[in-house]
Formats: structure tokens, C-alpha cells, sequence
């Protein structure tokens, strides 16, 4: 039997059919990513004075650097629009693909988003709110339809990490609604190259328009910080994904064409210093354009990785990147993500936190054993269900046929233990006929 094409034991590359070219170097980046911030979390929940900074005592430039790791969900962003907006590209660009269909779209969305988060969020919900009358029943609405990040005072609540997720939820939405139509106008333009100019532009000002709006909350309607949904919501992260997108077009444009070497190094040097230096400053100007701009900067930064790895002559990087423990770990980032606060916070709860900044490795190892062992038994138990579920569904809708692979061989003889395994295999991998025109190789399976 071949290797598994979905799920925790999936194999970490499987290659894409009639797909013009692999997406090489990006799946490993969730893993490290989730990490990172599981690491962000774990010395932030240390904290004994309340500012949120962290144990006492804290090297100040170790405590720079712990606060810099929210530069990692700008890569998350990113990711997620190169990845998504990858087919409207490929069908924007090239006349002979189909539009990506929104119902489809929104279906492998949900069935990749919902399951997991409903679970955790009902289930940290009800620990912490008792009484139809002392309930926080606003809170679980607004968590349950991924919208917290519209209201400032409930945003962190429940689980704080999610507000990501409304922020991407809101992007998967936008992407259904304009993404097909904006296919559909570029292809009004005869030459390729009018094509990429078209997608870029408007990505472009999309980007604009975001960081003009963070201006103007700063300087102009000088929102207070403590309004958190002006600056974690949907219009304050908008250039993140526009600029993933941006990298999409790219990727697109250049097919299987490779800049010579010696631009591999120069764009991630150029990527490696832009996040370096959206670092958080111990003693911050509020009001600088540093500040203000430094996620931007941040996923212009990792844009400029991202393309460095992708567009190598080598495929050395990649397979750094892509490595197997990377990958599986990546596989498991949307729930470690997911579960890993409650973990924390189980922890302080039981006492198993001290604040002693010296304690901090123990710390993390054990928060981080926890967490990857949590999410683990809910990847098993309740979202690689769902993610097989959403491969029965061949592309371009209806359901798969799952015999389609051996319908021109002959049947297997009835008790034949070799015929009843493969036809097994087969079915659980759910092969069908329809191939996929785009294959990309995420964490949460093929998108």
C-alpha cells in the first residue's frame, strides 16, 4: 500500500497531479511557529506583577526577544494567503483552469477550522461560566461564529490565541466572496503579464489601505491601546494576507523558473533583517512608524524567506525546512495552537507554574509535552475524522468515486485476504478520478 496522502501519518511529500510546480520549504514553518508562541505564552502566564511582561527579573534583552515571537503569527498569515489564494492565481493566470468554486472552498474551510475549535471552545467555556444568569453567553456566541475579534472586551476571551482564527475566518470569507470574480475580471486581459500587474496592484492597495488605517488609529482617531479589536482585527492584519497573496502571484508568475543563486541569500538576508528589526523595544515610542508598522514589516520579511526557499536552485533549504519532524509537528500546529493556553493555564490552576524565571526551561518542557499530548489525542479523535470526511468530496463537488482506481482491474477473489486489503487502502485513502489542479502541501492536508 502507498503512503497515506492525509493525516498524522501522511508522508511529507507527496507529489501533485498535473500541479506546475511544488511549493517547496513551507509546511515546517507552522510547527516551529506553534512552538514559538507556545514558548511567548508559557513566560507571559509567569508573570506575578500583572503587566503581562513575564517573570521578574527577566534579562531585558531575553524579554525583547520572548515579546518579538508575535512576529510568528504575521507568518502565519502569510502562509495562508500564499497558500489559499494559490488556485485563484493558477486560474487567473491560466485560461484552461477552472474557478475555484466558492461552495467547495468554504466547505474544506470549515470542515478544517470548526470541528476542533467547537469542541475546546465549549469545553473551556463551561468551566468557567455557571448560572443561565452569571453566564457569559455573548462570549460563547461570539467565540462559537469566529467574530470576538470585532469586540475589544471579549477578543482574549475563552481562549486567547483564537482571535487569530476570527481574523482568518473573516479572510476565508472575503477570499469566498471576491476571489472567484477577481479570477473572472483578470481574465479580461489577453497578455500574462497585464494579468500579474492587474492581481498585484490590487494587492497592493489592499496592503495600502491597511496600513493607512493603522495610522489613522494611532494618530488621527488615537484609539487607546486597550481597544484591542483596531488593532488585532481584520482591517489591522489585512496586509499580511495581501502580501501573502502577493507572493502567490509571484510564485505563479515564475512557474518553474529559478533566479540565479546568488539571489537566494541576498532575498533572505534582506527577509532575515526586516524581522529582526520589527523586534519589540524594551522602551518603545508608541507613536513611531517602527512600531506601528512593525507586522508589516515583519511579514514582508517572511515574504522575502519564504521566497528565498521556494525559489532556490537548490532544494537543500526546502528539505531543512520540510524536514520529517517538522512536518509532523505541523501537522499537529492548528491544535497545539489551539489547546495549548488551556494547557497553561491548567497548569497555574494546579500550581505546576512557578514564576522563578530560572524555572522557565522546566516550564516550557513540561507545558510543551502536555500540549503536543493533548493535541494529539483531539487531532486522532476528532479533527483527522473530519479532515478524511472532507476527501470524499472530489474537487469541483460531489461526492468521490472511491473505486474509480480499480474498476479496469479484476476484481479481488471473494476471501482473498491480499484483494480485501487493497481494496481497503483504497478506499481509506479515498483516491478518486478527479485530479486536483493545484496541490499544496499544508498542515492540515491538501488544500
Amino acid at each position: 500500500m502507498s503512503a497515506r496522502t492525509h493525516g498524522f501519518g501522511r508522508a511529507s511529500v507527496r507529489p501533485g497531479a498535473r500541479a506546475s510546480f511544488k511549493v517547496r520549504g513551507v509546511e515546517g514553518w507552522r510547527g516551529a511557529a506553534c512552538l514559538l508562541v507556545v514558548a511567548y505564552h508559557v513566560w507571559q502566564n509567569m508573570d506575578v506583577d500583572g503587566d503581562g511582561l513575564g517573570p521578574v527579573g527577566g534579562n531585558p534583552h531575553l524579554l525583547s526577544a520572548i515579546l518579538s515571537v508575535d512576529v510568528v503569527v504575521d507568518l502565519f498569515f502569510v502562509l495562508s494567503g500564499l497558500l489559499l489564494f494559490l488556485p485563484f492565481a493558477h486560474a487567473a493566470l491560466d485560461d484552461d483552469r477552472p474557478v475555484p468554486s466558492r461552495r467547495e472552498f468554504l466547505w474544506r474551510r470549515c470542515v478544517r477550522l470548526f470541528p476542533v475549535y467547537w469542541v475546546l471552545v465549549l469545553l473551556c467555556w463551561s468551566t468557567r461560566n455557571f448560572g443561565l444568569g452569571t453566564a457569559q453567553w455573548r462570549d460563547l456566541l461570539e467565540h462559537l461564529a469566529l467574530v470576538q475579534a470585532f469586540d475589544s472586551e471579549r477578543i482574549f476571551y475563552t481562549i486567547g490565541p483564537a482571535w487569530t482564527l476570527s481574523i482568518e475566518w473573516i479572510f476565508y470569507l472575503s477570499l469566498a466572496a471576491i476571489g472567484p470574480a477577481t479570477v473572472l475580471w483578470v481574465r479580461r486581459l489577453r497578455d500574462r503579464g497585464d494579468r500579474v500587474t492587474r492581481l498585484l496592484i490590487v494587492l497592493a492597495l489592499v496592503a495600502a489601505a491597511s496600513l493607512l488605517f493603522k495610522l489613522n488609529v494611532q494618530w488621527v482617531w488615537q484609539i487607546p491601546v486597550t481597544d484591542w479589536a483596531w488593532r488585532f482585527g481584520p482591517a489591522a492584519k489585512a496586509d499580511d494576507f495581501a502580501l501573502g497573496m502577493a507572493l502567490a502571484v509571484v510564485m505563479v508568475a515564475l512557474g518553474d523558473r529559478r533566479p540565479p543563486l546568488v539571489v537566494t541569500p541576498l532575498l533572505a538576508a534582506a527577509g532575515a533583517a526586516l524581522i529582526y528589526n520589527a523586534r519589540v523595544r524594551t522602551v518603545p515610542d508608541p507613536d513611531s512608524l517602527l512600531v506601528i508598522w512593525r507586522h508589516p514589516m515583519a511579514a514582508l520579511g517572511w515574504c522575502l524567506v519564504l521566497a528565498a526557499i521556494m525559489t532556490c536552485r537548490s532544494d537543500a533549504p526546502a528539505r531543512w525546512i520540510d524536514n520529517a519532524v517538522a512536518v509532523r509537528i505541523s501537522i499537529l500546529a492548528y491544535t497545539i495552537y489551539l489547546v495549548h493556553e488551556p494547557v497553561i493555564l491548567l497548569f497555574v490552576d494546579l500550581g505546576l507554574l512557578p514564576a522563578d524565571p530560572s524555572y522557565y526551561p522546566v516550564n516550557l518542557l513540561a507545558v510543551t509535552v502536555a500540549t503536543i499530548g493533548a493535541a494529539w489525542v483531539l487531532h486522532r479523535a476528532v479533527e483527522e475524522p473530519w479532515v478524511d470526511l472532507a476527501a470524499l468530496q472530489a474537487r469541483g463537488g460531489g461526492r468521490r468515486d472511491l473505486y474509480a482506481e480499480i474498476a479496469d482491474h479484476a476484481p479481488p477473489v471473494a476471501g482473498s485476504v491480499a484483494g480485501t486489503s487493497l481494496l481497503r487502502g483504497r478506499v481509506l485513502q479515498a483516491r478518486g478520478t478527479r485530479a486536483a489542479s493545484v496541490v499544496v502541501e499544508t498542515a492540515g492536508g491538501v488544500r
